[in-house]
């Protein structure tokens, strides 16, 4: 992580770490960078949301020079922590909830949520109960 970090630095494209876990790291942005894939996360408001909520969130997003998009389902996985108890979602995203909305649709009303309680996963045409919650996913870029 400490190479990771000044290879980052050096080439201009890691901001100040806060936190990490794993390959997850958390900087001072808010961001969290997955080392493994060489995404960037962005978590939402943490607020019960319908997916057009959430999907109007994140088109909306200009954070960081924008070029944010809602995660493929897949993606999402990469979050997810097992053996970390009913909250599987990694501690380094700030969110209460434990559904999060990808970006995949089924229909006009049907929507894809992975929940972060037991790692399930599906289509729904409803929010959950606890409301779904936003994050934003896009490929590294350079921070300025």
């Amino acid at each position: 992580l400490i190479l990771l970090a000044a290879i980052g630095y050096s080439l201009g494209i890691a901001g100040t770490i806060v936190a990490t876990d794993g390959n997850l790291v958390r900087e001072a942005t808010g961001v969290i960078y997955d080392t493994d894939s060489g995404l960037e996360w962005h978590p939402g408001p943490d607020q019960g949301m319908s997916w057009e909520e959430a999907h109007g969130w994140v088109r909306g997003l200009d954070t960081l020079g924008g070029g944010w998009r809602m995660p493929a389902h897949s993606e999402l996985d990469a979050l997810h922590r097992i053996g970390d108890g009913v909250r599987s979602l990694t501690s380094l995203v700030p969110l209460s909830g434990y559904w999060i909305w990808a970006g995949q649709t089924r229909e006009a009303a049907t929507r894809w949520l992975f929940g972060f309680s037991y790692g399930g996963e599906g289509w729904s045409g409803q929010p959950p109960a606890d409301g779904g919650r936003a994050m934003a996913v896009r490929i590294r870029r350079k921070h300025d």
